[in-house]
């Protein structure tokens, strides 16, 4: 019997080797087929290492194939383009753990981008002219979009455009989380701006953030300020279009209420924020009918207007940017205010204390 169950153990421990050496080389299969179809896409876009004009976005670290995590591509992508994330040119964005990995190649001067994508048991590519004056019209968009980059090119896209404007870091920084830009997400980063120069925090309090309807502005919340549901500084709910009708100050609807609370010495002060769209819309030369299609998202004006927009709304002074945001109502109360508004309708919160 003590025989058997020696003969037993030495099996067992003789394909432990095998199935390491098996897991390892798989693993390594794969890294070798990225570390190719990225040599692939830099001889396509035909760019130098290092070059500042070379933009590499990826999902890697949040994208796998099959079981295996993927962060390993960021330090081979980062090697073999010369790009990283201290020069701003080598850029992770949020995807979900269940997107294979992807990653794109964007030239600035010229436009040109490379996508390529696992597929199962390799990488695929599609080379894309995202030039503005092709991508951005409707042929060009659902050309592009019916590819291999399928729903990815809203994400490639929009950052890559943005991007090449220069914007500010932190605005860049919420676009990789948020997966793309979009005007809903300025619109986030200019309310924080406009809190820190209209509400700034003093010693021992936080903001607390509530944005209704739940929109694209609470990511960018969350990046700038780290005002999350989990640590109680951000919050997002429905609320329905009569209830914005009632607290709108003309056709500016209510966004967010943004609040200081300081629990020790048992004090809120806050604002209700508005986004001038009207506003936007003039100044950046975006139709209304673009912006808020009917059609929604089958239509190609709907991406293109979103993308147009961010990229102006990026170049644009603080100054000026601080104008689209609208100061609907001003109030104050105990720490515990801040919870209440958290808690429901939270206009009507505010209005009905």
């Amino acid at each position: 019997m003590k025989m058997k169950r020696r003969l037993n153990l030495l099996v067992a421990l003789a394909a432990v080797p095998l199935f390491l050496v098996t897991h390892d080389g798989w693993a390594q299969d794969w890294t070798a087929k990225a570390q190719e179809a990225l040599g692939k896409a830099m001889a396509e876009v035909a760019i130098p290492k290092g070059d500042p004009r070379l933009l590499v976005l990826t999902n890697a670290g949040f994208g796998q194939i099959g079981s295996y995590t993927t962060e390993a591509f960021s330090d081979i992508a980062g090697k073999e383009t010369g790009c990283s994330r201290g020069a701003r040119s080598l850029l992770p964005v949020h995807t979900s753990v269940q997107e294979p990995l992807w990653c794109a190649l964007y030239r600035k001067d010229s436009g040109k981008m490379v996508f390529f994508k696992w597929t199962g048991d390799g990488f695929g590519q599609q080379v894309i002219d995202a030039s503005p004056e092709k991508i951005l019209s409707p042929e060009g968009w659902k050309a592009t979009s019916a590819g291999l980059v399928g729903k990815n090119l809203f994400s490639v896209v929009s950052i890559s455009l943005t991007w090449a404007v220069n914007p500010p870091w932190p605005l860049l920084l919420a676009s990789t989380f948020h997966d793309h830009f979009c005007p809903g997400l300025n619109a986030g980063y200019i309310f924080a701006e406009y809190l820190m120069d209209r509400l700034p925090l003093g010693p021992g309090e936080q903001y607390v953030t509530v944005t209704a309807p739940g929109k694209c502005p609470a990511d960018a919340l969350q990046v700038l300020f780290n005002t999350t549901g989990g640590k109680g500084g951000g919050y997002v709910m429905a609320i329905g279009n009569d209830l914005l009708t009632k607290y709108s100050k003309g056709s500016v609807q209510p966004s967010i209420v943004a609040m200081k609370v300081n629990r020790k010495s048992d004090a809120c002060e806050g604002m209700i924020l508005g986004f001038d769209w009207d506003k936007v819309m003039a100044d950046t030369g975006i139709k209304p009918e673009h912006l808020f299609s009917k059609e929604g998202p089958s239509d190609p004006w709907f991406w293109i207007s979103r993308v147009k927009a961010s990229a102006e709304l990026a170049k644009m002074p603080r100054e000026k940017l601080l104008g689209y945001a609208v100061e609907l109502k001003r109030f104050s109360g105990k720490a515990g205010l801040a919870d209440k508004v958290a808690s429901g309708d939270p206009y009507g919160v505010v209005w009905n204390q």
